[in-house]
């Protein structure tokens, strides 16, 4: 992984909050700036050493993407993981451990309020864990690679499902919408969030008419809590709604 890709990144220009520490003296800082996590990403892509390796995942554990001690995610978080992603590939094992462990810590920390979403190409404005969770699905064959790690990494991903509408009609009351699930959608079906030309409509239920055959394969909802069925038209894309609840 060229060290020119990941500092091609304006990791300064992603929005990223302040921490606010306790003042122990007044040689502490009140705020405290997160470090970019462009060294600690080079590190772990080249580093041949489990010194060097844990190193370099102290550092990442506690900058701009994720601050481990408090369980705190950030949304420079998304840009890194395609990064993390390339060092599964890698050779050495201590460090496709690292990733993955740092990768896990991202998807299940929750993030500060007003930093918990970030911007897709498709118009609409994921959780941080939902976005993450899209980008690690995308690699699963490298994720499946690593064996039960990888594949329980992908049982987490599921829960943060996302769906795409590609058509909708009314059913008694109810919005039926075709579409593409990634993830898993429970059953008994879930609260969403439906996402349309840059608003966000509460959905009280999305729930699965029939089993769905494979990730990322066509399927067909029943939506409770949609006005009408302009609001989940297709393009729309749905979320959990328990992903973009969960803050600090």
């Amino acid at each position: 992984m060229p060290a020119d890709e990941i500092n091609s990144v304006d990791w300064s220009a992603i929005p990223t909050p302040r921490l606010r520490i306790p003042q122990v003296g007044r040689s502490v800082p009140e705020w405290y700036e997160l470090r970019s996590p462009a060294r600690g990403l080079q590190d772990l892509a080249t580093a041949t050493s489990v010194p060097a390796v844990a190193d370099a995942a102290s550092s990442l554990g506690s900058s701009a993407i994720l601050w481990e001690h408090m369980g705190a995610v950030f949304p420079a978080a998304v840009t890194a993981a395609p990064f993390l992603l390339a060092v599964l590939e890698r050779d050495y094992r201590p460090a496709r451990d690292a990733a993955l462990g740092l990768l896990s810590g991202m998807l299940n920390s929750a993030p500060f309020p007003e930093f918990n979403r970030v911007p897709a190409a498709d118009g609409s404005a994921p959780p941080l864990c939902c976005a993450i969770a899209r980008l690690i699905r995308a690699r699963r064959d490298a994720v499946l690679a690593l064996g039960k790690p990888g594949r329980l990494m992908l049982e987490e991903c599921g829960r943060h499902w996302r769906f795409r509408t590609t058509d909708v009609f009314v059913d008694s009351g109810d919005v039926i919408a075709f579409g593409y699930l990634d993830g898993t959608l429970p059953g008994s079906g879930a609260a969403g969030e439906a996402h349309r030309d840059g608003v966000i409509t509460q959905l009280a239920s999305v729930a699965p008419e029939y089993p769905v055959q494979g990730p990322g394969e066509e399927a067909m909802v029943r939506i409770d809590g949609a006005a009408d069925e302009n609001v989940c038209a297709p393009g729309t894309v749905i979320f959990p709604a328990d992903c973009g609840y969960q803050v600090h």
